[in-house]
């Protein structure tokens, strides 16, 4: 049951998305984590954040940001799964 927010929260993060022009991508992935990457000028934090918390919510679990890097308008982050 404690499943249902993070699923709805997902869907209306997705949804949100497909009006976006641009998407962070994807500099690696596994069960427990995801690291993103974007342009800090073109895609907001919460964004990407919610690109990770649908990849998480698809494993089963929940997104916690750990770090985020930035360098100029490129920003980095790494998302655990938990």
């Amino acid at each position: 049951m404690a499943k249902l927010p993070y699923f709805v929260i997902a869907i209306i993060v997705l949804l949100s998305l497909a009006a976006c022009s641009g998407q962070p991508w994807t500099l690696n992935q596994s069960r427990d984590s995801i690291t993103l990457r974007w342009w800090s000028d073109e895609i907001a934090d919460a964004q990407a954040h919610g690109v990770a918390g649908a990849y998480c919510t698809q494993m089963g679990k929940g997104v916690q940001i750990d770090s985020v890097e930035r360098t100029g308008s490129a920003s980095i982050a790494r998302y655990s799964c938990i």
